[in-house]
C-alpha cells in the first residue's frame, strides 16, 4: 500500500525544472509507471491522503481524514520540501506538479521573473525562462552559482553561460532589492522528518538509517531524500537530494523489506540541463583540496575531477557523459587512478578497472 498526500500518481520530479517547463516532456510522460502496472504488481495507491502520525508501537499510521492503516513493515519515504524564506511566503516554490504548472504558465506569458538562488533548480528555471523569451534576474548569496558543489572555476564558467544568454545574474547578494511581481525562491531543500521525529525515530539532518534503509525500530525503514544513510563506500553518512539516488536507494530498501541483505553502495550521480549544456556530476558533494581538468576547460566537452588527499571524491562533466560514466565505475571499484591519467583524454578510464 502506497500512501501519498498528492492527488497525482507517482511521477518524476526532475523534469519539473527541465523538460516539463520547456514543453518537451508532456504531463503524461512524467509518470513513473502506467496506472495498470500498479494493479499488476499488487500495489494499492492511496492518493490525496496525508499521514499525520506513525504509531510505531501500535503498528498503524493515522490519516488526516481520521482513518488508520495497519502495517507489518513500514517505509517512511516523505522526501523533502523546498526551503522557505521569511518574507517570501507568497513567492513561488517548485517542488510538486501543480507548482510547476503555475510556473510554466507564468514563463509562457513572458512575464518577468526574479529567481532567488542559483543552485540547480534556480539555474535550470532561469535557462528555460530565457529560452522562452522571459526576462530573468537571478540573485545568489555566494560568489558563483553552485559554488559549494562545483567550486569557483566551474561556477564562474556557468555564470558566464547564463549571462551570455541574457540572464541578469547577481552574485554576492547580501540584501534583496524590490522584486518583480513574480518571484521563484530556489534556495535548497529540507528533509520532511517531522513524522519520523514525532514517532521517536533518530533524526540528524535526515532520518538516520543504515546502508539498507533500516531504522533502529524493527520493521521500520526509510528511503529517499528524507534520509541520511550510511554509505559503505564513502564511509560516511550522506543525504542526497537527487532523483537517481532516491530511486536506486529505494530499490535496495524495498529489497531489504522483503528480506534481502544487499546494501546500497552506488556513488551518487545526477544531471542538469541548462541551454545546450548537459552537466553530469558523480559524487556526494564531499570537500576537496585539488581539481584536475580533462579537456579544454570552458570548451565542452570537458570534465573537472575533485580529489581530497589524492583520493577521487567527485567529477563534473560538461557535455561529457562518457567520462562521467566511466569515472563513476572507477570510484565504485575504488580503482587507483593517477592525476596524469585523469588529465589525459587519451587514457581510457575503463582500463583502470582491470
Amino acid at each position: 500500500m502506497l500512501v501519498g498526500a498528492e492527488h497525482d500518481a507517482p511521477y518524476e520530479r526532475p523534469h519539473l525544472s527541465k523538460g516539463f517547463l520547456l514543453g518537451t516532456v508532456p504531463r503524461d510522460r512524467l509518470r513513473l509507471r502506467p496506472p495498470d502496472q500498479y494493479r499488476e504488481l499488487g500495489v494499492e495507491l492511496v492518493l490525496g491522503e496525508r499521514v499525520v502520525e506513525l504509531r510505531l508501537e501500535d503498528r498503524v499510521v493515522m490519516l488526516e481524514g481520521g482513518g488508520t492503516i495497519a502495517w507489518d513493515r513500514l517505509c517512511v519515504a516523505t522526501g523533502s520540501d523546498a526551503r522557505r524564506l521569511d518574507g517570501f511566503e507568497h513567492a513561488l516554490y517548485l517542488r510538486e506538479l501543480p507548482e510547476a504548472e503555475t510556473l510554466q504558465g507564468l514563463i509562457e506569458s513572458s512575464a518577468g521573473l526574479d529567481v532567488i538562488g542559483a543552485g540547480f533548480i534556480g539555474c535550470e528555471v532561469a535557462a528555460v525562462a530565457r529560452q522562452k523569451g522571459c526576462a530573468v534576474r537571478v540573485h545568489e548569496a555566494l560568489q558563483q552559482p553552485l559554488l559549494r558543489v562545483l567550486g569557483p572555476e566551474l561556477g564562474d564558467y556557468l555564470a558566464g553561460v547564463h549571462r551570455a544568454h541574457g540572464v541578469d545574474l547577481r552574485v554576492n547578494v547580501k540584501s534583496l532589492p524590490n522584486m518583480a511581481e513574480h518571484v521563484l525562491v530556489a534556495v535548497g531543500s529540507e528533509p520532511r522528518t517531522i513524522l519520523a521525529q514525532e514517532a521517536g525515530l533518530p533524526v540528524d539532518g535526515g532520518i538516520v538509517v543504515d546502508e539498507r534503509g533500516r531504522t533502529p525500530v524493527e520493521g521500520v525503514f526509510a528511503a529517499g531524500d528524507a534520509t541520511r544513510f550510511w554509505h559503505p563506500l564513502l564511509q560516511t553518512r550522506i543525504r542526497v537530494e537527487h532523483f537517481q539516488t532516491a530511486q536506486r536507494q529505494g530499490f535496495v530498501v524495498g529489497r531489504a523489506m522483503a528480506g534481502m541483505a544487499e546494501p546500497y553502495r552506488e556513488v551518487p550521480w545526477f544531471w542538469s540541463d541548462q541551454y545546450d549544456l548537459n552537466l553530469q556530476y558523480v559524487g556526494a558533494g564531499l570537500t576537496w583540496d585539488e581539481t584536475i581538468t580533462r579537456g579544454d576547460f570552458g570548451k565542452p566537452p570537458f570534465t573537472v575531477f575533485y580529489r581530497q588527499g589524492g583520493r577521487l571524491v567527485g567529477a563534473a562533466g560538461i557535455n561529457d557523459h562518457h567520462t562521467v560514466a566511466r569515472v563513476r565505475r572507477v570510484m565504485e571499484a575504488r580503482a587507483p587512478v593517477t592525476a596524469p591519467q585523469l588529465e589525459d583524454p587519451g587514457f581510457d578510464l575503463r582500463s583502470a578497472l582491470a
